[in-house]
């Protein structure tokens, strides 16, 4: 077998070679990313309307935008992530980029949680009134900042993840054309565990330890 793929190149724009490039390892790899991005997604959007009900004291009908704008930003930049791979950086450095931007909005998001600063102090059990004080504009600046910086992140990294695991491997082998088959039913699998985890397990954590875990 030929180790160099004429119509392949690896990330840095040489011949690839299947003995140095591809295959499970790196496909392996792209498994772990895609569970940990559901898990982190996931977590995110069953929390997003009661945190910011619960926790900035917002209205309902904020929370439901907020949602829904979130939702809408991660799938807009699908596009421009799909823009970029196929027009300038090739799905690996899409991927890199977008991952960079999504890193820290994640930690954003888990400070914005931990630091009383960025959020309203808790309803008082004893207040007459049952009006709480409302997030300032400061802390839903921080809020948002973190939560759209992860959502443009996020969409860029979905728009080529899947695609850069086919990459690693040769669609013109048998062999490893199979492989390809067998990392898409595992991929999908993946996207269904990482879903489960983030909506039970960080969900427990949430009501036993706290947002701030």
């Amino acid at each position: 077998m030929q180790s160099l793929i004429s119509d392949a190149v690896d990330y840095k724009g040489n011949a690839a070679d299947r003995t140095t490039t591809g295959g499970w390892v790196s496909a392996a790899l792209i498994l772990g990313i895609e569970v940990c991005e559901r898990m982190a997604t996931m977590g995110i959007v069953v929390d997003i309307v009661t945190y910011i009900v619960g926790t900035m004291h917002l209205p309902s009908a904020t929370a439901s935008n907020v949602a829904t704008n979130f939702g809408g930003v991660s799938y807009l930049f699908c596009l421009l992530g799909g823009l970029l791979a196929y027009t300038f950086f090739g799905r690996y450095w899409t991927v890199v980029i977008f991952a960079i931007i999504n890193a820290p909005g994640t930690c954003m998001l888990a400070i914005t949680t931990a630091l009383p600063q960025l959020h309203p102090p808790p309803c008082k059990a004893s207040a007459l009134s049952n009006k709480c004080e409302e997030a300032n504009g400061f802390q839903m600046g921080v809020f948002y900042l973190a939560l759209y910086v992860y959502g443009i992140g996020l969409g860029g990294i979905k728009s080529s993840i899947s695609g850069l695991g086919t990459d690693q491997f040769d669609q013109k082998d048998d062999k490893e054309r199979a492989h390809m088959v067998y990392f898409f039913d595992r991929f999908y699998l993946i996207i269904n565990v990482g879903t489960l985890l983030g909506v039970t397990v960080l969900v427990w954590i949430q009501d036993q330890k706290g947002r701030s875990w």
